[in-house]
């Protein structure tokens, strides 16, 4: 498997993850505010306690803080995703950040992020990502730039002018 065909599939790995994350984390809400809402409604109750229907509201604003953390939590894993590939220049950064996080979510994350870190920081992700091809359009992109003022230029070595 080509480094290219690697960044592809891990980046599509964090795009499923995240979408996984987000139905559970979804589906979770949904029945703690339906178990919830049917223990309190039928739960009685004396006449001096608050009625119960005023938990209904706290447990809808946590439902939906959880739910709110999870997609904040899952930006970087979209972006990373997307940026994977889409062979974009700043997607090795993202891709990283999006490995540690996703390696904290046992058992599924964990795969995907330590997956994601051996080939970012193995030999095939170091040769992708440094290689000089990488982060440039393709050829048939008509930017009005000439394609060799697209691709990645390398800086100079800084001793090099003593020479």
């Amino acid at each position: 498997m080509t480094g290219k065909e690697q960044a592809r599939l891990l980046g599509l790995l964090f795009w499923l993850l995240t979408g996984f994350q987000l139905f559970l984390v979804g589906a979770i809400c949904i029945i703690y505010v339906v178990i919830f809402g049917a223990v309190l409604s039928s739960t009685p109750h004396r006449p001096n306690d608050p009625p119960p229907e005023i938990f209904i509201p706290i447990i809808l604003v946590v439902a939906a803080i959880l739910f709110v953390m999870t997609l904040l939590f899952a930006i970087p894993k979209l972006v990373a995703g997307y940026g994977l590939r889409k062979e974009k220049p700043w997607a090795r950064t993202w891709a990283i950040v999006a490995s540690v996080m996703a390696a904290m979510h046992f058992p599924f994350g964990t795969a995907v992020g330590v997956y994601g870190l051996i080939f970012l920081f193995g030999d095939a992700g170091k040769a992708y990502f440094d290689g000089p091809k990488y982060g440039s359009l393709s050829p048939g992109f008509d930017s009005g730039i000439p394609f060799d003022a697209r691709s990645r230029v390398h800086a100079p070595d800084p001793a090099g002018w003593r020479q």
